[in-house]
């Protein structure tokens, strides 16, 4: 079996980034991972980022050894089984296919982009902040400039009437999922930020 990979993201004395890109989407995975690498006593605080699969060591004194840190991960990914006993990356069932390679690679680009505004505002805002803040001001402003009110149009009424239906009945889309009637999802873009306790398995 090829080994997954994992990525030393950037080292300090005390503070290691790695990424493993097997672990994105996989939120109860990177819970149980976050917490055999904080069994460790090198490992004082540990942060995972299940959107991304980013994972961040650090300790208060002494060292981290980032190729240890990085062949402790791999070796903990190889391992790791999702809920239903499959291994990471391992073909999904027909009736859970999960997403699409665009998907992922969309989604994938996406947390990036996110993960380095977050950083940038110094953890302050991410994209779902800034954004609907700008799209809004941009609204007010052409209601301002035109002293008129549109009407929407159908495509962005059909598209709220979807988004409603999924924002007020997850029970009904669960059901959906679980049954074998759709494709699953991925958890939420996560956030990372100084200060956590370890371990932590940062989301939405």
């Amino acid at each position: 079996m090829t080994s997954l990979a994992v990525l030393v993201v950037h080292a300090l004395e005390r503070r290691v980034r790695l990424r493993a890109p097997a672990l994105a989407g996989h939120r109860r995975v990177c819970e149980r991972i976050a917490e055999q690498l904080a069994a460790d006593p090198a490992c004082e605080v540990v942060s995972i980022r299940p959107m991304t699969g980013s994972v961040i060591v650090e300790r208060s004194e002494g060292g981290l050894d980032p190729e240890r840190l990085r062949a402790r991960l791999a070796g903990l990914v190889d391992g790791a089984r999702e809920d239903d006993g499959h291994p990471l990356g391992a073909p999904r069932p027909e009736g859970h296919p999960g997403p699409t390679r665009v998907a992922r690679a969309v989604a994938h680009a996406f947390a990036g982009i996110n993960a380095d505004v977050r950083e940038a505002m110094d953890y302050r805002a991410d994209l779902g902040t800034i954004l609907p803040v700008v799209f809004a001001a941009a609204g007010l402003a052409e209601v301002g400039a035109t002293r008129r009110l549109p009407v929407p149009a159908w495509f962005n009424l059909l598209w709220w009437s979807l988004r409603w239906f999924m924002t007020f009945n997850p029970g009904a889309i669960s059901e959906e999922l679980n049954s074998g009637g759709g494709a699953q999802g991925q958890p939420g873009v996560a956030g990372e930020g100084p200060g956590e306790a370890a371990p932590v398995c940062d989301d939405l």
